[in-house]
Protein backbone atom coordinates (compact mmCIF):
# COMPACT_ATOMS: atom_id res chain seq x y z
CA UNK A 1 0.00 0.00 0.00
CA UNK A 2 1.43 3.41 -0.83
CA UNK A 3 1.65 5.74 2.12
CA UNK A 4 0.12 9.67 1.34
CA UNK A 5 2.67 12.18 1.38
CA UNK A 6 2.61 15.87 0.84
CA UNK A 7 5.33 17.98 -1.25
CA UNK A 8 7.66 20.53 -0.14
CA UNK A 9 9.54 23.54 -1.63
CA UNK A 10 12.53 24.38 0.28
CA UNK A 11 13.71 28.11 -0.50
CA UNK A 12 16.54 30.15 0.48
CA UNK A 13 15.13 33.49 2.09
CA UNK A 14 17.75 35.35 0.84
CA UNK A 15 17.60 34.93 -2.94
CA UNK A 16 14.23 33.16 -3.18
CA UNK A 17 15.70 30.63 -5.14
CA UNK A 18 14.31 26.71 -4.70
CA UNK A 19 17.20 24.84 -3.01
CA UNK A 20 15.37 21.93 -2.61
CA UNK A 21 12.02 19.43 -3.23
CA UNK A 22 11.20 16.43 -0.93
CA UNK A 23 7.66 14.30 -0.26
CA UNK A 24 6.79 13.16 3.11
CA UNK A 25 4.11 11.12 4.78
CA UNK A 26 0.90 12.95 5.85
CA UNK A 27 1.68 12.05 9.53
CA UNK A 28 2.16 15.22 11.21
CA UNK A 29 4.48 14.28 13.92
CA UNK A 30 6.99 12.34 11.54
CA UNK A 31 6.26 14.59 9.00
CA UNK A 32 7.48 17.59 10.56
CA UNK A 33 10.68 16.02 11.85
CA UNK A 34 11.36 15.34 8.59
CA UNK A 35 11.22 19.10 7.11
CA UNK A 36 13.36 20.22 10.07
CA UNK A 37 15.80 17.66 9.82
CA UNK A 38 15.92 18.49 5.78
CA UNK A 39 16.33 22.24 6.84
CA UNK A 40 18.77 21.70 9.03
CA UNK A 41 20.67 19.44 6.49
CA UNK A 42 20.10 21.71 3.72
CA UNK A 43 21.40 24.52 6.30
CA UNK A 44 24.72 23.29 7.11
CA UNK A 45 25.05 21.80 3.20
CA UNK A 46 25.24 24.98 1.36
CA UNK A 47 26.39 26.88 4.38
CA UNK A 48 23.18 28.91 4.46
CA UNK A 49 21.85 30.43 8.13
CA UNK A 50 19.16 28.34 9.01
CA UNK A 51 17.13 31.46 9.39
CA UNK A 52 16.71 31.78 5.73
CA UNK A 53 15.88 28.66 4.85
CA UNK A 54 11.36 28.18 5.02
CA UNK A 55 9.34 25.74 3.01
CA UNK A 56 6.34 25.50 1.64
CA UNK A 57 3.66 23.15 1.06
CA UNK A 58 3.80 22.27 -2.88
CA UNK A 59 0.06 21.91 -4.05
CA UNK A 60 0.59 21.73 -7.41
CA UNK A 61 2.45 18.50 -7.45
CA UNK A 62 1.12 15.55 -8.09
CA UNK A 63 1.21 12.04 -7.36
CA UNK A 64 2.15 9.64 -9.69
CA UNK A 65 -0.62 6.29 -8.90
Amino acid sequence: MIEEQKHYKFFNNETDNVICYISVPTDKLRGKEVLESTRLRLAIENGIYIGSIYYIEDIGRETEK
